[in-house]
């Protein structure tokens, strides 16, 4: 493997545990790929609050990090904003409307708050994973006054989430892009909005090739960075279209499959 100059990591399934936790291990192996003068990015579906204390925990420093899945870049340590790429709001709004016929449960990420029309269970839920506090709006949330950085559909039961898929795919697809980040997240964000995007970019800007580029992820929206690199990396716990994207396999995220990789082919430790 020749010599790689940056490492871009998803959070949630794939650096973090079940749990949502990171072992001392992951972390000292990361700190001395860095020392070792690799630039280790995390690109992740979290808004920015949510997964800049991770970065903070590792000790990235103040590297721009991937939020909202290539949405929103900002700087660790110091919060700065370089990019924001919100939806059109027009848009956003019609997948409101629609969400709102059909009683879905649904979220808004405006400038880096949580927005919700009611706190219930999962809002609960997804307070505790992301660690962030949601703004409960109740009827004005149904109506937007400026655009999100995503819109979020979280529902439990299989049936009524390949139901929101057939309901909105087809009408929005062409104005907005969509993901489904777990079984029960369907994602909405700005049409051409990505990890591997904003990732690419950062490697322009920066002088890295993407030959030199190691990246690691575990579903439908990290595939956009797992097709950059030939050195990409689907954890064991991935869901079939990241295995399918990545070239490589590492171990779970329960097993410190990130650290594992990074140490051996980075680091040369056994």
């Amino acid at each position: 493997m020749g010599p790689i100059d940056l490492i871009a990591i998803d959070l949630d399934d794939t650096l973090l545990r079940d749990d949502i936790s990171i072992s001392e291990y992951t972390k000292a192996v990361l700190r001395r790929a860095q020392a070792a003068g690799v630039r280790v990015v995390i690109a992740t579906g979290r808004m920015f609050q949510a997964a800049r204390p991770w970065g903070l925990a590792i000790g990235l420093g103040d590297v721009p990090m991937i939020v909202y899945t290539g949405s929103m870049v900002a700087r660790c340590a110091s919060g700065e904003v370089l990019s924001t790429e919100p939806m059109d709001l027009g848009t956003a709004q019609a997948i409101l409307d629609v969400g709102r016929a059909r009683g879905w449960y649904m979220q808004t990420y405006i400038d880096d708050v949580l927005c919700v029309p009611e706190r219930n269970e999962r809002t609960r839920a997804y307070e505790k994973a992301c660690g962030v506090t949601a703004r409960v709006l109740g009827e004005d949330f149904w109506t937007l006054t400026a655009p999100p950085l995503k819109i979020l559909i979280y529902e439990d039961d299989p049936q009524v989430m390949a139901e929101a898929e057939r309901a909105t795919i087809p009408l929005f697809e062409e104005k907005a892009g969509h993901v489904r980040s777990s079984s029960h997240f369907l994602e909405w964000n700005r049409k051409g909005a990505s990890k591997g995007r904003a990732l690419a970019k950062l490697c322009a800007e920066w002088g890295v090739p993407l030959s030199r580029v190691m990246t690691f992820g575990n579903s439908e929206n990290d595939v956009s960075m797992l097709s950059l690199t030939p050195w990409s990396f689907a954890v064991a716990n991935a869901a079939p279209e990241a295995k399918a994207a990545a070239r490589h396999e590492t171990a779970s995220n329960n097993e410190d499959g990130v650290a594992k990789a990074v140490a051996e082919y980075v680091l040369g430790e056994k």
